[in-house]
């Protein structure tokens, strides 16, 4: 008899990975979907993030085509997030309603 796997909860689980700024340089990062898939068209994706106390600080669109999702976000828009700060990385799929996954999400750490 096989004992189905409990994950311990249900929905979307992101990936929780800290999110590095180093004042004075920009945020350069580049992310390919694995095994040879490509992103839909009109796939967007986006770092929303908040404050530590909640406030929202805006958000960083990354530029999407099939292979790739890149951002570089100038050293003064990053010098002005905060550490400890939270952040959660959305990916919308164009499906109908529209399909949105939090990718990751975390903390911002400063150095």
């Amino acid at each position: 008899m096989t004992t189905p796997i409990d994950p311990g909860f249900l929905g979307y689980q992101p990936t929780i990975e800290p999110l590095k700024l180093t004042t004075g340089a920009s945020f350069v990062q580049t992310i390919q979907p694995s095994g040879g898939a490509v992103f839909p068209a009109g796939t967007t994706i986006a770092i929303v993030l908040t404050a530590p106390g909640g406030t929202a600080l805006g958000s960083w669109s990354a530029t999407v085509t099939p292979t790739a999702a890149t951002w570089n976000v100038p050293s003064v828009t990053c010098d002005a997030i905060p550490a400890n700060s939270r952040y959660t990385m959305l990916v919308t799929y164009q499906t109908a309603p529209p399909t949105v996954y939090a990718w990751y999400a975390g903390s911002v750490v400063r150095t």
